[in-house]
């Protein structure tokens, strides 16, 4: 065994979990170094028992499915649940062994009918995972001209099985953090209202269609050489102010949305708030989300349609209303004449009913319902 390549071995595992195409290449360098001529990364459903691949290498033509459909669930490896432990690499000579009969893993319907036609004559392998609610194979195969696995080489699997456990853990959680980017994507994309992206210095970072367009109409605000500026002195430095003041809510992890005043403009709507965490995680600096709406286009929201689809009491649809129109949650419960706690209250069944669990995404959710600006 070269042991000079263990470490390349395992950065190419690592590599496997931010690219899930970079498994067949990570299957092929494990496989050489422990000199196989195939392998198999496999998931198993532990309530339907279904099996599926994840990557493999070396299987001749029609093998993998019929590992799927019906070798995978006799494969002594994977199938001793007395023997099966997570972490734990087995060969056929440990269940031998165990049997005390040095042809008891040759003469399994396994080995016979889907092992030996392909050539493979020695296997290597064990369940990475096995908590409940996940099952994780890994198989090396050899052909009898490798030899069988060594005491040392199972060894040296073993710690590499550590290694691949937590590539697949790492990359289930990559691809749920992809999923929610490409929503939040999309979500910017096709909301009804101006979005700005900005950094604490007013650079602008990602921007909608729908805010180049307010801002080519109105004439307090434009964007040069990728910085947000604003033709009025006065709401320049109150801008500044208040962007940092959301940079500070953004670290603390406070959700506060800041509606900014314009009395010159009645007709705009400007809200800033902190950036939803999947959408800080594309950036290397702080952000701040601007949101600017057109309050004379706008159609108001359809407060009967709030509280019939989301199941909503008046009270909760009002508070929603507020805070989508901007309003921080103890303005919010001022303008209602109730107390604090009181709305507190109101927020916290909101989220519950409408499945959100923080105010940016309760605002973000309403305003790109298509149906909630409906007139009755």
């Amino acid at each position: 065994m070269d042991f000079d390549k263990y470490n390349d071995v395992i950065e190419s595992i690592y590599q496997a979990s931010i690219d899930a195409q970079h498994w067949d290449t990570a299957l092929k360098d494990i496989s050489n170094y422990f000199h196989s001529d195939g392998a198999g990364l496999f998931s198993q459903n532990p309530y339907n028992q279904e099996v599926k691949s994840i990557a493999f290498l070396g299987l001749k033509e029609g093998y993998l499915e019929s590992y799927g459909e019906h070798y995978g669930h006799i494969n002594p490896t994977f199938t001793d649940y007395s023997e099966l432990r997570s972490g734990v690499m087995f060969t056929e000579q440990v269940f031998n062994a165990r049997r005390q009969d040095e042809n008891y893993y040759k003469n399994t319907a396994f080995n016979n009918e889907w092992m030996d036609p392909q050539g493979f004559a020695h296997a290597a392998g064990g369940m990475l995972i096995t908590d409940g609610n996940n099952m994780l194979h890994f198989s090396l195969l050899r052909s009898s001209n490798q030899g069988l696995y060594s005491q040392q080489e199972l060894q040296v699997l073993g710690a590499f099985s550590k290694h691949i456990c937590k590539a697949v853990q790492l990359s289930k959680v990559f691809e749920r953090t992809n999923y929610r980017m490409q929503n939040a994507e999309h979500l910017l994309a096709n909301m009804g209202h101006g979005i700005l992206i900005l950094d604490s210095e007013r650079n602008v970072l990602e921007a909608n269609q729908c805010i180049l367009n307010c801002i080519e109409k109105n004439n307090i605000l434009s964007i040069q050489q990728g910085k947000l500026v604003s033709r009025h002195s006065g709401f320049s430095k109150y801008l500044n102010i208040e962007l940092q003041q959301t940079m500070l809510n953004s670290i603390l992890e406070k959700e506060l949305p800041l509606r900014l005043s314009l009395p010159e403009y009645d007709d705009l709507l400007l809200i800033l708030m902190p950036v939803m965490p999947e959408l800080q995680s594309q950036f290397d600096r702080p952000v701040a989300l601007l949101i600017i709406k057109e309050s004379t286009a706008e159609t108001p929201l359809n407060m009967g349609y709030l509280q019939k689809s989301y199941n909503l009491s008046p009270c909760e649809a009002r508070l929603t209303k507020y805070l989508v129109d901007g309003y921080e949650l103890k303005r919010a419960a001022f303008e209602m004449g109730v107390s604090y706690e009181t709305a507190r209250w109101y927020l916290k069944s909101i989220f519950e009913k409408t499945a959100t669990h923080r105010q940016i995404d309760l605002i973000l959710k309403i305003n790109i319902d298509p149906v909630a600006r409906c007139a009755l």
